[in-house]
């Protein structure tokens, strides 16, 4: 009967361990979740068992698991034998907050959930049960990309993983003078400032206009073997425009002395340039100008418009070939030297009051200018007679016909006068004379 006792003590003992553990036996879903009890004092996890595991809670301590499946927030409990409340033998949990692995490029773009940042790059990102969150995604010069992850019924589940790429560009532009309008592909998109969006694997034409001024333009493209784009870019417009108008119809305008257009002409003037303009019509007085586009020069105009005079002296001329050139007379056999002389001289002085020249043993005759004034020009004229060839007489006769384009100029000042292919009323039959008198 001793013996008999001495047994069931023994097997006390060696139970007794066994009595005053617990077990859980718990259950998870999602079926496919698994199960961990964390190591006390480390961060080791011993796998238990996917759906389904038992958990042995040891008298007077804890033991921690974690349920983990991809997709799914981590879910952690405890149970503890240190106080009174009863452990249950099995235990029924479900998985609910959801988690987003996510993933962004450009590597440093900034990540904000609910309007606060989280770290670059990467996150996880957890949704709770019955809850919608807001992710958007930003970096300076780039379209910031916004998402909501939802975890509420009726609505799609968050993604396991998820990417997003900033793809689409922005440039901040700025415009000067501020009151110069932006425009991209054809839309103005503000005065001074504006902020072109270049999609991906496309480009934008944007162009800087102001009046009086030349437009600048620029086509900036996003693909990836385009260069790096601005995230600001300047533009300064300095060269000016002139919208020059002209009038009567059909006047002729010269840049530079280059013919350009008739009657109207958009005038670019490059900064710290000058251009000078010829404006001319037939019968009207030529106009000269310059547009100054330097500091401290004069305001250079929008729009000018200039008007051409009529010239008197048009009226009281006519267009001729033989001035400004040299005239071979032939003198008749018949007619000796002396008395070819004679009329020559005769002749010069019905149509000329002074000779400022005249030698009759060289053969050189030159009168003095004859100077015609008018309201908007002034008209010199004279003639050069010299001996052309002794053995046979003749001489040669040249009418000079200068204009200045100005009323009253100085008839003595050569620096004011161009050559006129035209030949006052007065003048016109002095060659025809001697031709004719001296044949």
């Amino acid at each position: 009967m001793r013996s008999l006792s001495i047994i069931i003590a023994c097997l006390l003992i060696i139970a007794s361990p066994v009595l005053a553990q617990k077990k859980v036996t718990v259950h998870v879903i999602p079926a496919d979740a698994t199960i961990y009890e964390i190591v006390p004092a480390t961060n080791i996890m011993k796998p238990l068992g996917a759906g389904t595991a038992v958990v042995i809670v040891q008298k007077n301590s804890e033991t921690a698991i974690i349920i983990q499946k991809p997709g799914f927030a981590d879910l952690k409990k405890v149970y503890s034998t240190k106080t009174e409340e009863k452990l249950p033998k099995e235990d029924f949990l479900t998985m609910k907050d959801r988690m987003v692995a996510l993933k962004v490029w450009p590597e440093d773009a900034r990540i904000f959930v609910n309007n606060s940042e989280l770290e670059k790059g990467t996150a996880k990102i957890v949704v709770k049960d019955g809850e919608r969150i807001n992710v958007e995604i930003k970096k300076s010069g780039y379209v910031p990309v916004k998402k909501i992850y939802s975890n509420q019924p009726g609505t799609d589940l968050p993604p396991v993983n998820d990417e997003i790429k900033l793809s689409d560009k922005i440039i901040q532009i700025v415009a000067i003078p501020s009151d110069a309008k932006i425009i991209a592909d054809n839309q103005v998109i503000g005065t001074g400032n504006g902020m072109v969006v270049v999609q991906l694997d496309k480009s934008v034409n944007v162009k800087i206009v102001k009046e009086g001024y030349a437009d600048l333009e620029k086509t900036y493209w996003n693909r990836e073997e385009s260069p790096e784009l601005p995230i600001n870019e300047s533009f300064l417009l300095t060269d000016r425009i002139v919208l020059l108008r002209t009038s009567p119809e059909g006047v002729s305008i010269k840049i530079n002395g280059r013919f350009v257009a008739n009657g109207e002409f958009n005038v670019k003037v490059a900064k710290g340039e000058t251009v000078e303009v010829l404006l001319e019509k037939e019968g009207f007085i030529a106009v000269r100008t310059k547009y100054i586009n330097q500091d401290n020069a004069p305001v250079i105009p929008i729009m000018d418009q200039i008007e051409l005079f009529a010239d008197e002296s048009f009226a009281a001329s006519e267009p001729a070939d033989f001035v400004n050139t040299n005239n071979i007379i032939e003198i008749n056999a018949n007619i000796k030297e002396d008395e070819a002389w004679k009329i020559m001289s005769q002749i010069v002085m019905t149509y000329f009051d002074v000779l400022e020249i005249t030698d009759k043993t060289t053969g050189y005759l030159r009168t003095a200018w004859a100077v015609k004034v008018f309201p908007n020009n002034t008209i010199r004229t004279r003639l050069i007679v010299k001996v052309a060839d002794s053995s046979t007489l003749k001489y040669v006769v040249k009418l000079c016909s200068e204009s200045s384009g100005r009323s009253g100029s100085n008839s003595n000042d050569d620096s004011l006068y161009t050559e006129w292919q035209r030949v006052l009323e007065t003048y016109k039959s002095v060659v025809g004379d001697m031709r004719t008198r001296l044949k």
